[in-house]
């Protein structure tokens, strides 16, 4: 992910108005701990005193006290990221004003570049149903599709072909997606490096939210790293 596709909300009465507004629509925020899944808080309240969203958990999946998550929200049709530590009081999430805020510049289908090093993979099993082995290191992934890198002697793919992959990123449990070849892109020094695109067939609600909470994983990487 490119960090020059979000923009740092840097002034304390922008971000504290975010948060009343928030608030105002009973907004709610996504949040990625530990945990594989999201934990989905509803907004109940802003305390002005504490300058900090009061919330309820409306997930099966919960935050512990201090963990650290990857919280964002949308808010007037623009999407913001934040990172926090779980504050829980009285059975609620407590949220304070984001230290760092980041509102993100594109709309959505956004591309995540994989940052360089990061153990991101998708593995072609199938190709046109017949099994295929093809190891490829994920160059960028989005909600539509991925681009990735293969190393092959010879081309096992073509444009148009069907393939079934599973992505593996990090030491998360690998995702099961199916797509076609849109593109291929042979390095020009080494002919043995192709880049393909691959575009994701229609994916089911499951997998969709399976898929984001890879990409929070991704992000949360990104955002640890400095800049």
């Amino acid at each position: 992910m490119d960090k020059d596709i979000f923009t740092l909300v840097g002034r304390e009465d922008e971000k504290i108005k975010l948060w009343q507004d928030l608030a105002q629509a009973q907004g709610e925020l996504l949040c990625k701990g530990k945990e594989e899944s999201i934990c989905k808080l509803r907004v109940n309240f802003y305390n002005s005193k504490t300058k900090c969203l009061e919330c309820t958990v409306e997930s099966i999946t919960t935050l512990k006290p201090q963990e650290e998550y990857l919280g964002h929200f949308f808010l007037g049709g623009e999407k913001y990221y934040f990172q926090g530590f779980a504050q829980i009081h009285q059975e609620k999430v407590v949220v304070p004003v984001a230290e760092e805020l980041y509102h993100l510049q594109r709309r959505q289908n956004y591309r995540v570049r994989i940052p360089e090093g990061y153990q991101a993979f998708y593995n072609i099993v199938l190709v046109n149903e017949q099994p295929q082995k093809i190891i490829g290191q994920l160059a960028d992934l989005s909600s539509q599709g991925c681009r990735v890198i293969y190393r092959m002697d010879a081309p096992l793919m073509k444009i148009g072909d069907k393939v079934t992959g599973h992505l593996v990123i990090g030491k998360r449990s690998p995702i099961e997606i199916q797509g076609v070849v849109r593109h291929i892109k042979v390095d020009e020094g080494n002919k043995v490096i192709q880049t393909f695109g691959i575009e994701f067939s229609p994916l089911s609600t499951m997998i969709e939210n399976k898929l984001f909470a890879l990409t929070m994983e991704i992000h949360k990487e990104v955002f640890k790293r400095p800049s």
